[in-house]
């Protein structure tokens, strides 16, 4: 299955909510596309005004005008939509409290178009009482005096229009729409199914008149073709389209073909459910990576069954109550959310697994597309978790501190690999950003290896804990261990494990037992940092000859413990050090003395925290 054809499916499965303002995100019809209000005027039967009013509130704003190609597409020239549009196309009067010549002339030509687009639907078959009244209405060429009347519109001392703004928008962008109060419910024209269905019908019956008649390549139909496809697909590249032939200066197409009608063909109803589908896909379940160059995932079923997102499950920021804190308690939580899913979907269930981002700022492109079964995504969402997890410190309402158990979100991942701390923040620029979350991203929907790079780029940012602020330091170290254990298959203790002889290991555990006894001396507010930490990089360098250095300085910290924690820590050190072998003690150390410093420096302030 195409990505379009997939669109057209998710489309016509959820049919339901279709301009269903009721529900939390609605589905385009076609032939329209969403637009915000900043402007509603109510008229009566008789196409009288009653009243107008600004509109504010951005979610009551929203809602589909019916619109044609062109005027869905327009950037510039005189392209009226069908009934709804900016204040400088609807009102005949606008050129009158306009200032300059030019202003005068534009709104002029805008309202000549506009009033001939709406009388066509008017005189047609296909007509309506609303779209009648409306029509007698805009016919009168009064509007900007009623919501000047109204206070909607305000002049200056000079009678044009004032630099006040509706909703961030000047007068000539406002869009308006219209109430009629007669015998139909609802009052709201833009929630009237019926003008949305009339609507529909008269815009297929003047394409089929003066459209091109070709086969759809998706459908194998002949029927009406689009050369004018939608765009707005996402808000942050609202111009770029993800079909488009009308480049013939740049030879996008030239060289294979002399047109761009032999390229392609695609139906119009075709087109526009794919358009609109992914649009509304986007908007209620896409997440963006990157703050100025940004691509969005999408993840979906076609029959509109909740999909989990591959990165970051849970999210215990919310709440920290019956969160897990073991290996164990995490897979039985992710093994009970993941079965949750799995029992809404049938076996022959697919998901889709869509990126788009922005080429240019007319161009968007697919940069992955991948279709799998229900079960193998949810599976490969599991294994991923199961497998890429530790112990991490987050905070309660109260910022008393909790270890619970988590997957690090391929974000994190990516800013403590190869990000820089900036301030209170690891950051890492959009490119990068977008490359290295691709690379992740499938590692877990396509099940690959980890990369080693990243493995390494992250074990060398944990090996420099004195270049990183507290809190950062404890996420960075988490989030190392957590890729570590990925790296080696998931088998890695969280737990301090006394049998374990990896030489790395070992000198980790010794690392951290060196830094807990200079602590344990430290006064509350001491910020000094100890020599453990000082000396972190060389010691994974040459662990034999460091540890010389460090237990030599020591010494006086030894000195100032009770006889208690000086036996304490020295029968630690003597037998951890029994179990170092003897063969290339000064051999640099490997990953897992990270997860060793991790799991010792975990266990001592256990023992603190219970001694307390």
């Amino acid at each position: 299955m195409g990505w379009m054809k997939a669109l057209c499916d998710t489309y016509d499965r959820n049919a339901n909510l279709v301009a269903d303002y009721t529900a939390e995100f609605p589905l385009c019809p076609v032939a329209h596309m969403e637009a915000s209000a900043q402007i509603e005027i109510t008229i009566d039967k008789k196409g009288n005004f009653l009243k107008a009013a600004s509109v504010t509130d951005k979610e009551n704003a929203a809602f589909f005008i019916p619109v044609s190609e062109e005027s869905a597409s327009r950037s510039s020239g005189t392209a009226p939509h069908a009934l709804y549009d900016n204040l400088s196309y609807v009102a005949g009067d606008y050129g009158k409290y306009a200032e300059g010549e030019k202003e005068i002339a534009a709104s002029r030509e805008r309202f000549d178009e506009y009033y001939k687009t709406v009388q066509a639907w008017d005189e047609s078959k296909y007509s309506h009482s609303r779209i009648h009244v409306i029509f007698q209405y805009i016919d009168k060429q009064c509007m900007m005096k009623d919501l000047i009347d109204a206070g909607v519109v305000t002049l200056n001392e000079n009678g044009k229009y004032s630099k006040e703004k509706i909703s961030g928008k000047t007068y000539d962008k406002c869009i308006v729409r219209f109430r009629v109060q007669d015998e139909r419910e609802p009052e709201e024209c833009w929630k009237d199914k019926e003008l949305i269905e009339l609507y529909q019908e008269y815009y297929l019956n003047l394409k089929s008149d003066k459209g091109r008649l070709d086969t759809c390549y998706l459908t194998g139909e002949k029927c009406i073709v689009s050369g004018n496809h939608p765009k707005g697909i996402l808000p942050s590249s609202y111009g770029a389209k993800l079909v488009s032939a009308n480049d013939s200066t740049d030879f996008t197409f030239r060289g294979r073909f002399a047109s761009g009608d032999e390229a392609y063909a695609v139906g119009f109803e075709t087109t526009q459910k794919a358009h609109n589908a992914l649009r509304w896909l986007a908007k209620m379940q896409g997440y963006t990576v990157g703050n100025t160059e940004k691509r969005t995932y999408i993840c979906w079923n076609p029959d509109g069954k909740k999909v989990p997102v591959p990165d970051a499950l849970f999210n215990y920021e919310e709440s920290v109550s019956n969160v897990p804190t073991t290996h164990p308690e995490y897979k039985e939580k992710l093994r009970l959310l993941i079965k949750g899913y799995a029992d809404c979907f049938d076996e022959t269930d697919n998901i889709i697994v869509m990126a788009l981002e922005a080429a240019t700022t007319g161009r968007l492109s697919i940069v992955y597309y991948n279709e799998l079964q229900a079960e193998d995504f949810l599976n490969r969402i599991r294994f991923w978790n199961e497998s890429c997890c530790w112990s991490f410190t987050i905070f309660d309402a109260q910022k008393r501190p909790k270890q619970v158990v988590q997957t690090p979100s391929i974000t994190r991942i990516v800013n403590y690999a190869f990000g820089s701390q900036q301030g209170e923040f690891m950051k890492v620029g959009d490119k990068l950003m977008i490359m290295q979350y691709q690379r992740l991203f499938h590692c877990i929907v396509d099940k690959q290896k980890l990369p080693r790079d990243f493995v390494e780029a992250i074990f060398q940012k944990a090996n420099r804990l004195i270049s990183y602020s507290r809190g950062h330091r404890e996420r960075l170290l988490s989030t190392a261990c957590a890729l570590i254990s990925k790296y080696y298959g998931g088998e890695i203790k969280m737990e301090l494990d006394r049998e374990f002889t990896d030489r790395s290991y070992l000198y980790g555990r010794l690392l951290a037992v060196y830094e807990q006894v200079e602590r344990r001396t430290y006064d509350f507010d001491e910020k000094r940092e100890p020599n453990a930490i000082r000396y972190q990089t060389a010691y994974a360098q040459h662990p034999a000859t460091i540890r010389k250095v460090i237990e030599e300085q020591l010494l006086p910290y030894f000195n100032k413990l009770s006889v208690k924690d000086r036996t304490f820590y020295r029968n630690e050190i003597e037998e951890i050090s029994n179990k170092i072998s003897m063969q290339n003690m000064n051999q640099q150390l490997d990953y897992l003395y990270l997860t060793g410093y991790w799991a010792e420096r975990a266990e001592l302030r256990k023992g603190k925290k219970e001694e307390k």
